[in-house]
């Protein structure tokens, strides 16, 4: 009996001692009382010494997008004109049919090209022009170019552009218009300035031609009238 009342005792004090409580086991005359568990240990902290995380580094900046002449599906011309040729250049020249006693250079917005050309400079002299774009049109009047492309100039200053046409013309740097030499006109020189930074700039030269003649269109750069032609980067 007393094996018994021991081994009870025991299964008692174990529960009790699991549960966290306070039990008073009677064994023959004298009470035997418990303790209770020890408390559990202090949950870890963080070292207040730990230093801050360090922050992520500077993300790397995107280059800008490299600049690029709008898709055309116009055809190109089959054999080289005055203007240019149908291979290869730095310069890239989208040909316009406009409307008949047009005084200036035209909008282009709506106009569909039909023919495309390419140069590396402008050195059209005064001269007839016969004979149109081979593979496309011999539309030799009333009909416009936009040549656009990019060239590279050694070192920051300002820098003069000269710019020779018949009929008219309009030079257009990096989007800002640097030379004006519009209208109805026989072969004629128009000067303007630009301060550009070393390096690659856009270039834009809007052109037309009204009634069947002599065409021209030369352009040039330099400092202090030291001039030359302006040739495009490929």
């Amino acid at each position: 009996m007393v094996r018994t009342s021991s081994r009870i005792a025991s299964c008692v004090l174990a529960a009790s001692l699991l549960g966290g409580c306070h039990v008073t086991i009677q064994s023959g005359n004298t009470p035997a009382e418990t303790s209770p568990p020890p408390p559990p240990p202090p949950a870890k902290t963080a070292s207040k010494s730990r230093k801050p995380a360090k922050p992520d580094p500077e993300p790397t900046r995107r280059k800008p997008a490299k600049w690029r002449l709008p898709a055309s599906n116009a055809p190109r011309i089959t054999a080289p004109n005055v203007f240019g040729n149908g291979e290869a250049g730095a310069f890239r020249g989208l040909a316009y049919v406009i409307p008949e006693n047009t005084k200036k250079v035209p909008s282009f917005d709506g106009l569909v090209p039909f023919a495309m050309l390419f140069t590396d400079k402008f050195e059209v002299k005064s001269q007839d022009f016969s004979g149109g774009f081979p593979g496309a049109l011999t539309q030799n009047e009333w009909f416009a170019i936009r040549f656009e492309g990019e060239f590279k100039v050694p070192k920051e200053g300002v820098y003069q552009l000269r710019l020779t046409s018949d009929d008219g013309a309009i030079l257009y740097v990096d989007d800002k218009r640097v030379v004006a030499n519009d209208g109805v006109h026989s072969a004629k020189t128009a000067d303007g300035e630009a301060r550009l930074t070393e390096g690659t700039h856009r270039l834009r030269l809007d052109y037309f031609q009204a009634a069947r003649g002599q065409v021209a269109l030369m352009l040039q750069i330099g400092q202090k009238d030291k001039l030359e032609p302006l040739v495009g980067i490929r």
